[in-house]
Formats: C-alpha cells, structure tokens, sequence
C-alpha cells in the first residue's frame, strides 16, 4: 500500500503545481491589466488515509497523499475598494469642475484688450473724449462704434456662455445613459458570479470585471456596496437600492422647474442623490456656475444700458433732439438705437444744447466709477472686477482641491497595487519555484514506477 500512496502522493503534486504554474503565467499575462487582481493558488496537504497496523495493538497511524490546491484565492481589500470608489467620485467631480471652469474662464478672456473690461474702458472713455468735443463728428462716430463693440462682445459671451451651458446637459445626458449600461452590468455579472459560486467555482475575474465597473459607477455619483452571501452585490445610491441581484433600477435626466438638470429614478421619478461625483459636477456648472454668471453679465449689461439711457435721455443732440434712449432692446437683446447710427447728431452730448456743453457726455463718463443701485451700490467696473475675481478665486480653489483628493487617490492606488497588482519579478521566482516542485514530483513519480517494475520482476521469477 506505501508505493501506491507514494505514486498517488507524487501525482497530486504534479496536478497541483501544474495549477500554480498556470496560475502565475495567468497573473504575469495580466501584469498590465489595471483591473486585474493577483491571484495565487494556495497549496494544502491531502487528506490522509488510515495505514492498518501490520501488529496488531500498534496502530501504524495515517499516511498523507500528497499535495493539492486548497483554493485560487484573490487578493483583494474591500475597505480598500471602497476607499478608492469614494476618492474616484471626488476626483471626478472636481476634474469636471474644473475643466469647466478653466473653458468659462478662457471665454471671459481676462484680462486682454478683447475683454468686457477693457472694453467698457475705452466705451467711457470714448464719452470722455466726446464731453470735451461735443461737436466733433469723429468723437461721436467713435462713441458708437465703442458702444456697439461692447454690446458685441455681451451678446457673443452670452452665446457662448449658452453653448456651454448645452453642452453641459448633453455630456450629463451621456453619463446618464453610461451610468444604465454599468447598472445592467452589474446586474449580469452578480448573477454570473452567483452561479459561479453555486457550483462551487471562485469567479474572481468576473469579479475583477465588477469591480471596475463599480469603480466607473462610483466616479458618477456616491454608492455603497455590499456583498452578499452567494457572491452577489448589493449596490445603493444615499440609501437608495441601485442593484440588487440580477435586478437593476435604470435612472433618467430631466429639467425641474427651474430648469435645473436633475437625475430621477425610471420607476417613481424619485430624484437620485448625487452627492459628489462627475454628475453632480456637471449639474453645479450648468446650474450654478454658467447660469448664475450668465446672469450676472445680463444685471451689469442692463445696469449700464439703463443708467447710460437715463442721462442721455436727459440732454441734446446737435440738431436739438431730446429724449432719445442711447441703448435699445431688440428681441431682448441690447443694441445701440438705429436713429443715431443713422445720424450720428442726435446723439446727446448736451444738457443744455448751448455750443461746447458736453455735460451730459461727461456724466456718462463718470458712470464707470458711480455706484448703482442696481448693481448693489458697486460701480460697473467693481461689480465686473467681483464676477471675474470670484471666477478665478473658485477655479482656484477647484483646482487645489483637485490635486488635494488626487494625491490621496494616488496613494490609495498605489495601496490597491501593493496588495492586489502583479509583480513580474515575483511571479518569475514563483515560475521558478513551482517549476522545481513539479520536476521533483515527475522525479518521485519515477523512482515509485521503477519500483513497482522492479518489484513486478522478481515476483514474476
């Protein structure tokens, strides 16, 4: 009975390391595979049998059968996964932030000569040069053309400002629709896995693939995940189920009252929690970010058309009109009045319309550095200075933060690495060492098969 526990005992581990050897040609294929985790076979002693004693009273004990593979066993931290999931939500949300913002900030082209500041600058400007020469045509003709490269500059930022906005919408719209298709994924590989585990296999590429996939869903929004006894994940969104199963619920984006993009459940049309992530981000800079400075520009571009309008509507032109506003509303949008760009004369520089009297041009000159109610009691120039420097203190801060929860996630990856990534140098010594275990195991396999050939011989003498 020995030689044959000793030849069962060497094919054991034969069998057995052919699994490591496979195991780690797996792991060293998979080496640049970021969603990949290593795996190792984890050898165990056979279960023994009982020896029966030649003498009776002096039991011989039991005679062990070799070695075998206990499980492939995954490395892998779940504390750690969903440390990571949360730090990919943060990245995510401040990377779209900020690439957002960074877009806003290179429209608003501050500061330069082409800039809504320099602009209004040399509009001022242009009424100062006009107060000293009420009469001269060339000083008139330059207000106009200031004014209407001004009102140019409003109305193309406006334009750009919406086209952003749009874009915005559409990319959330995307990430809605990538979100569904991660959601059903999940679903089909917890139902892959369970079955998987039902038959008592170790899925742990399919469970590698969910991983990642959970890992795409988490830069979306916040989730919670959790596993469940047959190998499946339960997958929540601020309390509310996402997936359960081989169950999933779909989500969908639309506009609330207020025009606000928001993501609600397929089924209630319960809005979804979306906490921080790239969808929250893109709802922040369409909503908040793009809107509130849209409106912004609208405040002071209307501020400084009514308050030019009041005084200009106050004095007189060359040829004696009065009343006239020097900025019109066309389809909504601000222009200079047609009637004097027609003619030019009628354009109120006058508050008496005595030769030489440009006092009215000069009190529009002096709205550049005169606080209006409108504006909160800022001038033109404080309220533009505000909105710009606000822009570039939250981008700033966005980007500090951003690099903040960059780093940690860095070094959560890199933790994530340590534990589960492959190491080609590690799995060269494994190749090695399982190698010479097999060769050994062929070796025992050998002098056990002489032996018995041996033993067949002189029996058959």
């Amino acid at each position: 009975m020995g030689l044959s526990v000793a030849l069962q005992a060497a094919l054991q581990s034969l069998l057995a390391h052919q699994v490591a050897l496979a195991t780690a040609a797996h792991n060293t294929a998979n080496a640049q595979n970021p969603k990949y985790s290593r795996q190792v076979a984890k050898l165990q002693a056979a279960l023994p049998i009982p020896e029966p004693s030649l003498r009776e009273g002096m039991p011989f004990g039991q005679l062990g059968t070799g070695v075998t593979v206990g499980e492939i066993a995954r490395q892998y931290d779940a504390l750690l996964a969903d440390s990571l999931r949360i730090a990919d939500g943060r990245v995510g949300y401040h990377e779209t932030l900020v690439n957002g913002l960074e877009r806003v900030e290179a429209l608003m082209g501050e500061p330069s000569d082409s800039g809504i500041a320099a602009l209004m600058t040399e509009f001022f400007e242009a009424w100062r040069n006009l107060s000293a020469n009420p009469e001269n045509m060339g000083a008139r003709a330059l207000v106009l053309e200031r004014a209407r490269t001004l009102l140019s500059r409003f109305n193309a930022l406006q334009s750009q400002l919406a086209h952003e906005q749009e874009l915005s919408l559409r990319q959330m719209q995307e990430e809605v629709n990538a979100l569904n298709r991660a959601l059903a994924q999940v679903a089909r590989l917890n139902e892959q896995i369970a079955a998987a585990k039902a038959t008592g296999l170790q899925p742990n590429d399919l469970m590698d693939e969910r991983d990642a996939v959970l890992r795409d869903i988490a830069r979306l929004l916040p989730i919670q995940v959790s596993e469940q006894p047959n190998g499946s994940v339960m997958v929540l969104a601020g309390g509310h189920e996402l997936v359960s199963a081989n169950r999933f619920r779909s989500v969908k984006m639309v506009l609330d009252n207020d025009a606000k993009p928001v993501v609600v459940f397929d089924d209630t049309n319960n809005a979804v929690p979306l906490g921080e992530g790239v969808l929250a981000a893109l709802q922040e800079f369409s909503h908040t970010v793009v809107k509130s400075l849209r409106e912004k520009l609208q405040q002071l571009l209307d501020a400084l058309a009514n308050a030019v309008n009041e005084f200009h509507q106050s004095g007189f032109g060359l040829d004696g009109s009065t009343g006239e506003p020097f900025f019109v509303l066309v389809s909504g949008q601000w222009q200079v009045n047609p009637a004097l760009l027609n003619d030019p004369r009628r354009l109120a520089a006058s508050q008496t319309g005595a030769v030489g009297d440009g006092a009215v041009a000069a009190a529009i000159a002096r709205l550049m550095d005169t606080p209006l109610a409108s504006l909160g009691g800022q001038t033109v120039s404080a309220f533009y200075r505000n909105l710009i420097g606000d822009l570039a203190a939250r981008t700033n801060g966005t980007q500090n933060a951003l690099t903040a929860f960059s780093e940690t996630r860095r070094f959560l990856q890199d933790r994530r690495d340590a534990v589960s990534g492959v190491s080609i140098d590690e799995e060269m010594v494994d190749l090695m060492r399982f190698q010479q275990a097999y060769i050994a195991a062929a070796r025992v396999l050998q002098v056990v098969d002489n032996l018995v050939s041996d033993l067949l011989t002189n029996l058959v003498r």
